[in-house]
Parts: C-alpha cells; structure tokens; sequence
C-alpha cells in the first residue's frame, strides 16, 4: 500500500510537470519488485505485442471500448517497457491495488512481455508481427519469437494473422488462436518482388514454402509441398479491398472505412475487428466506430501543396518492414514523385548508430519509377544517399541537407512532382509544420 501511495505520488507531481509516463512506475519497481503482484486485474484483461503495430491496435482498441460504453485502462503514452506499465497500473488503481476500470488494455514490448506476464497476465494477446527489428537489440526475429513465447501461459488466447508463415510457430504448441487474414485481391500479386529477410520457410520442416499469391514480402497464401503445411483458415477474413474508396470488407459483411490507404493500417485494422469479435463485442458498431476513426496525422497524412499531393508516412527506423510498405505504398502511384527521406536520430534506447539495416530495405522496387529527386535529411543523410545510390537512382536527382528546414526551399519550390515523405516520427511533425501544417487534407 505504502509503494502504490508513493506512487501515485509521483504520478500527481508527473502530470503537473507534463513529465513521467515511466517514471512512476520505475521508482515503484524500485522500491517493491513485487508490486505488480498487488495489482488486482479487471475481468478483460488485452495485450499487443510484436515488432511493430502494437500501439496503433491498442489505440484502437482502447477507443473502441470507450465509445462502448466501458472504462478503460490503456497505456496511450506508448510507454510499454516495465516502468511504463508500472505507471499505467498506478493510474488505474486503488490504494489497495484494484484496477478500477472494466476492460484493461496494454501495448507491451515484445522482449518485455516474459516479465509483465508473470503477474500481469492477459486473457488475449494479439501479436501484429515478428520481423527483423532494431538489430543491436533484437538481434533477430527468432529471438524475439522466443522471448515472446517465454510470456505466454496456456490460458491466454492469442489473436494471430494467418497471412504470416512466421506466426505458425506459435501454433505448434497448444494455444487457442483466433486467426485473421485477407483473400487475394487485385493489389496482390503472384512473383516475389522482395528481397525480405523475413521467414520464407516452412516453420515446420525447414523447407521452402511455395505462395498461391503474396500480399506484400512474405505476407500471402503460402503452403510446404514436403510437409502440407499451409496458411490456415482464418475465422475473419478481407473479402475485398479497394484502395480507391478507402474501404475493406470483412467476411463479406463488414465494411469498414479505412484511416490511411497503406497494407499496415489493413492488417492493423483487421486484427482490431478479430479481437472485438472474439470478445463479442457488437461488431455493426465496432465497424462504425473504427470508420469514423480519422488519420493520426503523426504517423501518415495525405494533403495538398499548392496543387501537389503531400503523402507523409512514419516508418520505423531499423525495421525494412515498415520502410518496405512505405514503398510499395509510393509505388502504386503513376506520377512523378519527390522523395524525402529522412530522421533526427535512429534510436532513443541506446548509443549505436548502426545503418545495416538500411540495406534489409528494397529501395530499389521504385528505381523504375518517375523519381524527380531524392532529398535525404538528418543525422544519416549521407548514409542514405549512399543507399540510393546502391539502389541503381541517377547520383543526379539525389541531394542532402541537414535538417527539414535547410531542405525545404528544395522541397517546396525547386521540384514539381507530388511528395512522398518517408519519414521516422522524429520528422513527422516538423515536416507537416514546414509544409503549413497540410492545407487541404485528402484521403
């Protein structure tokens, strides 16, 4: 009682200072390592874990259940390390350690989950992805599958996409899972167009797995001709997307309006709808609640400069997942295009300012393109520009400064074509500053 006293504390002092999403819950860690012990859960208890997605789906979900009707405890700061989720139970919690909410929602570290669980323990987890992710911390992607596979207990359910070979491996062990995934479509395509580093292999057998149609990298209708494993029947599925209307069909029922046209927002989407299905939650409201859902601008955004499509879309840094889909995003698009790419930093959690894994990324899908330029910004633009230049780009069209201030005279009035800002979220908000903070809006 002492501990959690003290806590909320310094969750008070933390608000008035603007400061202390984890803070909080670290010097209570501290100061009790049996703290989360004490937490007394609400009857709902939902997890998101995985290399990336993680806080878009708990967002939503989060957003969902309120507009439900329901209180909810979400760690919305995106703090999802041990001190972060230390922190969201001091805020939602009694004196004597009951959460007070109804439903309890966290995004949590993939590498982290093994310690959460242990007292925190969800009844479903949803886990977006495994890819190679941050190489000087996660080494590779098998490691993360087994420090997320250390987490899970046999009472949890987990929520899976079916369109990823990778995830079968959770499958192989006796969980319940709910799969998702999505039929072919007419953005599908039947050739591999990426050099991914991602499981191309069946997770059964070790042999290479054959694809009916791929959706993006290794995301398809994949099967094992030596041992029939194959991508399983998902209990919802994308029955139609189309990219023109901003729309998705799941199960050839529900439509859905979709906040930004790019393949990680569908899938993202779709496990959001799988979970409040497996919830059984009143789905013709969830779709209307998910619609009506507007872009965060500070992860993609679609507006207009002086006549010019402005497309603003966060990537990652150090994952070629998220680059890759930014990419094949940009070239659905037929005309001319201005690249900018760019970040202030690649890391905040550590010191190492390794750039390996800007070639994981297929810069070179759009190396046939109508490219006019390639600005690179930031701390690595050099390191970029080298990357482009390996990609097969004219040494022509590719530039470097700085900053986004320093490149914006270039940007805004020494180029013609539509812009496609490829950019860490460090440089989300500055662009759109630069750019007049979007003008017209247009999805």
């Amino acid at each position: 009682m002492f501990s959690i006293m003290i806590g909320k504390i310094l969750v008070f002092i933390g608000k008035i200072l603007h400061k202390g999403s984890a803070l909080p819950g670290e010097k209570v860690l501290r100061m009790n390592k049996k703290f989360f012990k004490k937490i007394k859960l609400p009857k709902t208890v939902i997890a998101v874990t995985g290399s990336s997605g993680k806080g878009s789906i708990s967002s939503q979900l989060a957003n969902i259940y309120r507009k439900l009707g329901y209180k909810v405890a979400h760690n919305s700061k995106g703090s999802n390390l041990s001190g972060g989720i230390a922190t969201l139970m001091l805020e939602n919690c009694t004196l004597s350690g009951k959460i007070k909410k109804d439903v309890l929602i966290f995004e949590v570290d993939e590498r982290y989950a093994k310690y959460i669980f242990e007292d925190i323990v969800p009844n479903y987890v949803v886990i977006s992805n495994i890819c190679r992710d941050q190489p000087p911390r996660q080494g590779n992607f098998d490691l993360v599958f087994e420090e997320i596979k250390k987490a899970l207990k046999p009472s949890m359910h987990l929520i899976l996409n079916a369109d990823d070979p990778y995830l079968q491996k959770f499958a192989l062990d006796d969980y319940q899972i709910t799969y998702y995934g999505m039929q072919e479509t007419g953005y599908s395509y039947k050739d591999n167009m990426f050099e991914s580093l991602n499981l191309f292999y069946c997770p059964n057998c070790g042999n290479k797995l054959k694809y009916n149609y791929y959706h993006f990298e290794n995301l398809g209708d994949y099967y094992c001709e030596k041992c029939g494993f194959k991508r399983p029947n998902p209990k919802h599925t994308i029955t139609n997307l189309d990219f023109e209307n901003s729309t998705i069909v799941i199960d050839n029922k529900y439509e859905i309006n979709l906040s930004f046209n790019i393949l990680y927002v569908v899938y993202n989407t779709l496990a959001v709808f799988a979970t409040a299905s497996t919830l059984e939650l009143d789905l013709d409201k969830v779709c209307s609640i998910i619609s009506d859902t507007t872009t965060n601008t500070k992860l993609n955004n679609l507006y207009e400069y002086k006549g010019r499509k402005v497309n603003v879309l966060s990537t990652k840094n150090e994952n070629n997942t998220t680059f890759n889909e930014a990419l094949f995003y940009t070239r659905r698009f037929s005309n001319r295009k201005v690249l900018v790419i760019g970040w202030k930093e690649i890391s905040r959690r550590y010191s190492y300012d390794d750039v390996s894994w800007l070639y994981d990324v297929d810069f070179e899908i759009l190396n046939k393109y109508d490219i006019e330029k390639i600005i690179c910004v930031g701390v690595n633009r050099y390191d970029i520009a080298t990357r482009m230049k390996y990609a097969g780009f004219d040494e022509k069209i590719i530039v470097t400064y700085n900053d986004l201030k320093e490149a914006s005279n270039m940007i805004k009035k020494e180029t013609n074509g539509d812009i496609f800002a490829i950019l860490n979220f460090d440089y989300v908000e500055p662009f759109n500053t630069i750019m007049n903070e979007g003008g017209k809006r247009d999805r």
